[in-house]
């Protein structure tokens, strides 16, 4: 099965069980408390002031590298101990 399929499985399953909703919620709050949001915010804001003819696909191109770059290493850890905790629960059923 290809990558991309077995993407696409396991997000219909994390989907349809409502654990990406949680994920979703706990990385939200993660971020959040960590400040990232407003560094983001901060970022874009400078971003969008030095570009002489601003538009969103451009800005989603120069602020994402640096956005997830700037995500904590422990959440992206404890995000991804999550998903193979639920991936392990659904292999073992």
């Amino acid at each position: 099965m290809a990558d991309a399929q077995i993407r696409a499985k396991v997000n219909q399953k994390l989907i349809e069980s409502g654990e990406y909703e949680r994920l979703s919620q706990y990385l939200r709050q993660k971020l959040i408390e960590d400040g990232w949001y407003d560094q983001v915010t901060e970022l874009a804001s400078d971003t969008l002031r030095a570009q002489e003819n601003p538009n969103f696909e451009n800005l989603v191109d120069l602020v994402e590298p640096e956005a997830l770059a700037l995500v904590p290493e422990y959440v992206k850890i404890e995000l991804l101990g999550m998903i193979k905790r639920f991936l392990e629960g659904i292999v073992d059923k």
